[in-house]
């Protein structure tokens, strides 16, 4: 049916220790700087993932659950709307294994079965509030927010949206862009956003980044078959790189270049936000948003470094119970 719409999520084991083994063995040789441990730790909430879409987003046609070949013990693989998905069932023997999450991300169009249209989830991202199908799609055009940031580069994340930024500027003319969808991009549903849209639009002829929110994104495929016929090159040495690396390109490159194209619907995107756990301050934010539902989606964005990691896992743990307490279908029955 035309109006189905699926989820696509990324999920990692990282204390499997067959995979940590798999993964020592194949990174002699590779620069890890940008494969630190955040980026594979389990934070023991994903049960919370599947409880949040059941409650509130019950309308998803498939969830797509996309990992190497381990599960979390307690998933129901019988529920009829979950596919397992594993990494060699859409990525060339070539490419495979893979610890590099960019590197899967360019190719998820290619999962067999999965629907035209589609929400993408890293697995950081929880529903902790009632969303409707409209939230991602109009009249079957993705729902995104067009506007100018600087890239102000301060972490090694930076290196893959500067890659994306230099393929949108040698394909697009910034000023015709916006001109041609004028409407999109002087939006009033976000006014910070632009203004400061404003402020980038006129010293600089060419894009400078775009504003990226790290939050669930709506595709269609085709947005990624796009990119694949335009950069065969660049598409295969991402997705060939078994750990990311500074010349990689992420699923953000068909969500920029969507933008320049002006194939959207506007809509704000502050329904949900990105929380970083650099700080006390901010992990207390962060599970106050969970527990009085503030928002309808939050990312917590793992940028704990402190020593009481278990503890501030036990703190989330018990914010997302207050709210959802009860055990979905995608749970066993035995671990209920």
């Amino acid at each position: 049916m035309e109006d189905k719409i699926d989820f696509v999520v990324m999920w990692v084991d990282g204390g499997d220790e067959e995979w940590k083994k798999q993964k020592d063995r194949y990174s002699s040789g590779y620069d890890l700087k940008h494969s630190g441990e955040n980026r594979y730790r389990d934070w023991g909430l994903m049960k919370y993932w599947f409880r949040g879409i059941e409650k509130f987003a019950p309308w998803v046609n498939c969830v797509y659950f996309v990992t190497c070949g381990h599960l979390p013990k307690w998933l129901n693989v019988q529920h009829p709307k979950l596919k397992i998905i594993k990494h060699e069932d859409f990525m060339p023997a070539s490419a495979l294994p893979t610890f590099n999450s960019a590197a899967i991300e360019i190719g998820i169009h290619r999962i067999p079965g999965l629907s035209d249209k589609f929400v993408f989830f890293n697995d950081d991202t929880f529903i902790i509030d009632e969303l409707k199908p409209s939230r991602y799609f109009n009249k079957g055009i993705p729902c995104d927010y067009a506007a100018l940031d600087a890239v102000t580069p301060s972490e090694d994340f930076y290196h893959l949206v500067i890659s994306s930024i230099i393929l949108i500027n040698q394909n697009f003319n910034k000023n015709k862009c916006m001109k041609e969808h004028w409407n999109k991009w002087y939006s009033l549903k976000d006014l910070r956003s632009t203004v400061r849209t404003i402020q980038l639009s006129f010293p600089w002829n060419k894009f400078v980044g775009f504003r990226n929110y790290h939050i669930p994104i709506a595709y269609l495929k085709s947005d990624f078959e796009e990119i694949w016929e335009r950069f065969p090159e660049e598409m295969h040495h991402t997705q060939h790189h078994r750990f990311r690396c500074s010349e990689d390109n992420t699923h953000l490159l068909m969500r920029f270049w969507r933008l320049a194209k002006g194939s959207f619907h506007p809509k704000s995107q502050r329904y949900a936000i990105c929380k970083s756990l650099a700080t006390e301050k901010k992990i207390r934010t962060a599970i106050d948003i969970i527990e009085r539902q503030k928002k309808k989606v939050i990312c917590i964005n793992d940028t704990y470094a402190g020593d009481d990691f278990e503890g501030v896992k036990e703190r989330f743990r018990v914010a997302f119970e207050r709210i959802l307490p009860e055990p979905s279908q995608f749970e066993r029955k035995g671990d209920l």
